[in-house]
């Protein structure tokens, strides 16, 4: 009888102790997305007070014309008025390639190319590129690894229990990955 009793108490100190570890790990993970995700919020509105800037930049040189400063605009404003994250990050890789638009229509004005001021915010715009592209690598890991933990067996018993939901992934929109006609972008 005190045998019996002994190897019940560990099979529940063992599955007590388990769902604790567990428990524990799913809140870390989870932690560790909203951490990556706010991360790239900051990087966002960092970059989205930029473009102003750059936008003026290149207007001074290239005009009012130019349908990719209105495009950038368009998205900046976007991006402003959705408290949805998907759409944010969505509108966000959109904004990215724009943003390597201009430098493909820059390359008409050499005065633009010269300009000291330009240049700084060339380059801090490009480092905020390249920042973004690590977090949202960063983000879509940690994703990977919290949805696996959802997913995966022991473990799904106390994502169901607490309703854990899979995190969506940042993908590029099928249109982002083609080829770029440059030839297109210098066609009034």
């Amino acid at each position: 009888m005190n045998t019996t009793l002994i190897i019940i108490a560990a099979i529940i100190v063992i599955a007590v102790l388990w769902f604790i570890v567990t428990y524990n790990k799913f809140i870390t993970k989870n932690n560790r997305v909203k951490q990556t995700e706010s991360s790239i919020d900051v990087m966002l509105k960092q970059r989205n007070d930029m473009i102003p800037n750059l936008v003026a930049a290149v207007q001074n040189y290239v005009g009012h014309e130019n349908s990719t400063l209105t495009k950038i605009a368009e998205l900046r404003a976007q991006m402003q008025q959705t408290d949805n994250k998907h759409e944010q990050m969505q509108l966000g890789s959109e904004l990215s390639k724009k943003l390597a638009d201009i430098k493909v229509a820059v390359e008409n004005y050499p005065e633009l190319k010269a300009d000291k001021q330009f240049l700084r915010l060339e380059e801090s715009i490009e480092d905020m590129e390249y920042q973004l592209q690590a977090a949202r690598r960063t983000f879509n890991a940690a994703a990977v690894d919290f949805n696996n933990y959802v997913q995966m067996l022991p473990s799904n018993i106390i994502a169901s229990i607490k309703n854990y939901q899979l995190y969506e992934l940042i993908t590029i929109p099928e249109g982002e990955k083609a080829n770029v006609d440059v030839k297109a972008l210098f066609k009034s």
